[in-house]
């Protein structure tokens, strides 16, 4: 678990990745020196993914993919996983690219390895 969460904290622009339980406590993290600790967003985000898991179904949606939050200096990405939260913070929407790519590669192994 912790060699997927490094390597999406490697790729280019992400600060902070780190696994949430559903209530929204840390399970691991990996982030840069100096970066925001993810207990400080997590309760928060897991609030915010929550909303947005009953906002899809009073869409008539079936799920939920990704959450994204922009800031002036950063972007957070949420993503549900099995019993979890993944939350990623990058220094801007112009990393959102490569980060996808690289959330499409290990995403499947986090799932694998949470099952």
């Amino acid at each position: 678990m912790e060699a997927v969460l490094k390597e999406l904290k490697d790729t280019k622009g992400v600060q902070v990745v780190a696994l949430l339980s559903e209530d929204g406590f840390v399970v691991e993290e990996v982030r840069e020196e100096g970066a925001l600790e993810a207990s400080q967003l997590s309760a928060r985000a897991a609030t915010v993914l929550g909303t947005a898991k009953a906002l899809a179904q009073t869409l008539g949606q079936e799920g939920l993919e990704e959450v994204m939050v922009e800031y002036p200096e950063g972007a957070l990405l949420l993503v549900p996983l099995p019993g979890h939260h993944l939350l990623l913070f990058l220094d801007g929407v112009r990393s959102l690219g490569r980060v996808r790519l690289a959330l499409k590669k290990a995403l499947p192994k986090l799932e694998e390895a949470l099952s």
